[in-house]
């Protein structure tokens, strides 16, 4: 037991190292095609941004793909009653996110999240390639990073869906962070990660995770989508 828990630590800091270097990875095509990233088309530069992405999918679905199977057949025969559990639980994730964020931007000289700004700037400029990212790529690479594994490395289930969402929203706030009032804005980020982690553990299955994360962004990018174009 506790040789396979480290084995679950050491496939959680692989994870991680991966994560925060797979910016790298987008030098495979700049190298190989000669690209001028100051040159570019937009949709070249954007497709750049997400080629990491693409890359780090593969390696995950080979990393865990015995698990991956598994738990894809379980969800496809329990569909309705994990569907059911991502679902509700979601929409109190996006609840607690939706009141945090209203009270960080009436009580804070801050108004929208940089991160949100990022991807509003992403739909605007090449919206098919946002959309691969935010809401194929996203939803997968998350959740295996910051659920499954984190859940195989911790044992104890609050710590796991404590450190799973705050971990989560740290790292979509600290990346674009602008100012030390966007620092705030962790709260409401985690608020979703937590639900993410909790419905995770819940059903000990991926894919219902999975899928709440995708119907959160999917329903975030529409918005984000018809904002732009007005």
């Amino acid at each position: 037991m506790r040789s396979n828990n480290y084995k679950s630590i050491n496939k959680l800091v692989a994870v991680l190292i991966l994560f925060f270097c797979s910016s790298f990875f987008r030098l495979i095509p700049i190298y190989l095609f000669n690209i001028n990233v100051k040159t570019c088309s937009n949709q070249l530069y954007n497709f750049l941004r997400i080629f990491p992405n693409i890359v780090l999918v593969i390696i995950l679905f080979f990393m865990y793909k015995n698990d991956l199977k598994k738990q894809f057949k379980s969800f496809k025969k329990k569909f309705g009653e994990i569907t059911d559990i991502a679902i509700k639980y979601w929409f109190l994730g996006f609840i607690g996110m939706m009141i945090s964020n209203l009270l960080i931007q009436y009580f804070l000289p801050v108004s929208i999240a940089s991160n949100e700004q990022e991807i509003r700037s992403f739909i605007s400029s090449t919206p098919f390639i946002a959309f691969l990212a935010t809401c194929i790529f996203a939803p997968f690479l998350e959740e295996m990073i910051f659920r499954k594994a984190f859940k195989d490395a911790i044992n104890n289930k609050w710590v796991f869906i404590i450190i799973s969402g705050v971990v989560f929203g740290a790292l979509h706030v600290v990346g674009s962070l602008k100012s030390m009032y966007s620092l705030f804005y962790i709260i409401p980020y985690s608020s979703l990660g937590i639900a993410f982690a909790y419905i995770f553990y819940e059903t000990d299955n991926i894919y219902s995770s999975i899928f709440a994360h995708f119907i959160h962004n999917f329903s975030t990018f529409i918005i984000l989508f018809l904002y732009v174009l007005r």
